[in-house]
């Protein structure tokens, strides 16, 4: 609602620069429930708009309606219901903008020699995506204990001691939920991914779910970072081939024996399928139960509806408007009539410009109807405007002498 202060204008309609714009809704009207019933309208496939209120019931169908919805649920709850299985630990997807972010970082640790065991390099991974935004990273002992590190100080110690971290482990390892011990991150700083949080966190939750796979359980983090690093870079059918080096260089591996042991033990726990290392190049394919990780392809995007202008675009718009209208506001005041005689409600706008050749909504011309729409107004040809479906021919045909 539009408000005034005692030194404002009262017929400036115009509202208050700060206020907040509130949804309009369909006024209820006689035509607006014949038009949401109108059996007509729904032989010729036209839908009423979504906000049109429905018709409001009289007293006696509000009972009978209250009635037989009690019934229905009496029904329901007597009727025994099958258990339908819930599954709550539904796989998070990731997209290509996800895996990019955690693709870049991970690179980044193998250049920079970013801990020099696989749980250092997990560790370090954590820190990376927890911070890839600010560059700093809250981080508590319960934290170390998810991640199942072997030897939780050293694995700090590999971090801080670089200068990467800057913390200690004393102060990681005893902060708590209460009190996290907030790592600033230098080996961040300067170069940070210009991505939103929602982006860091969904990257966040895909790598903890990942290494968290039930398939990985009670397995070391050697064999977790190499599982979660051939999902991360699978296509999304599921198919891997990466230069074994960078696996190897990747999870802080010992070498191409090592990395060669690790496909053989992720097959074994059906992780991936038809693996090799041969020619220096990792193979292989994401099994039934791994596929859902690996990254989804952005949904092609729908292009606009978008319909080409069928007046000149160089006139001015009231000359075109009198130009379509010009002649004819008997022959759309007599269509209308017919129209409500027909349904039983008036049009709507769409439908009047369709029958005429206006250029509809889509349309870069569609300011033209408006203005036609405002010249039927003005001349009384048509009234009824401001209420959904109220459209009716007015007196201007006799005004008018037609």
């Amino acid at each position: 609602m539009t408000q005034h202060t005692a030194t404002s204008d009262a017929r400036d309609p115009s509202p208050v620069p700060h206020e907040i714009a509130q949804p309009h809704f369909f006024r209820p009207n006689e035509d607006l429930a014949a038009a949401m019933e109108c059996a007509r309208c729904e032989e010729q496939g036209i839908t009423t708009p979504p906000g049109g209120a429905p018709r409001r019931l009289s007293n006696a169908e509000l009972r009978a309606f209250k009635k037989e919805r009690k019934r229905a649920r009496e029904e329901a709850l007597a009727k025994p219901q099958a258990k339908v299985p819930v599954d709550r630990k539904r796989t998070l997807p990731i997209g290509p903008h996800h895996a990019a972010l955690l693709r870049g970082l991970w690179a980044r640790l193998a250049a920079e020699g970013v801990g020099a065991t696989p749980d250092g390099r997990l560790l370090g991974l954590t820190f990376a995506v927890r911070g890839a935004v600010t560059g700093r990273a809250n981080f508590t002992g319960q934290d170390l204990r998810m991640l199942r590190l072997e030897d939780a100080h050293a694995a700090l110690v590999e971090l801080t001691s670089t200068g990467w971290l800057a913390s200690t482990p004393e102060a990681v390892i005893g902060a708590d939920a209460a009190n996290p011990a907030l790592c600033e991150l230098p080996g961040l700083r300067g170069d940070l991914w210009t991505v939103g949080n929602g982006v860091r966190s969904r990257a966040s939750g895909w790598l903890s779910q990942a290494l968290a796979h039930k398939k990985l359980r009670k397995k070391p983090n050697r064999l977790r970072l190499v599982a979660a690093h051939l999902a991360l870079h699978a296509d999304p059918c599921g198919s891997v081939s990466l230069p074994a080096g960078d696996v190897v260089a990747a999870c802080a591996l010992s070498g191409d024996e090592e990395l060669s042991e690790l496909l053989t033990w992720l097959a074994e726990v059906s992780w991936i399928e038809d693996a090799s290392a041969s020619g220096g190049v990792v193979a292989a394919r994401l099994t039934e139960l791994t596929q859902p990780l690996a990254v989804r392809p952005e949904p092609p995007r729908t292009p606009p509806k978008q319909v080409p202008a069928t007046t000149p675009l160089d006139v001015p718009v009231a000359d075109r408007a009198r130009d379509l209208l010009s002649g004819r506001e008997a022959e759309v005041a007599r269509w209308v009539d017919a129209y409500r005689g027909e349904h039983g409600h008036g049009p709507s706008w769409s439908a009047i410009g369709e029958a005429f050749g206006w250029p509809p909504r889509q349309a870069p011309d569609h300011d033209v109807t408006h203005e036609v729409f405002r010249l039927l107004r003005a001349g009384g040809w048509l009234t009824g405007f401001g209420l959904p479906f109220g459209l009716r021919a007015g007196e201007g045909r006799a005004g008018n002498g037609s």
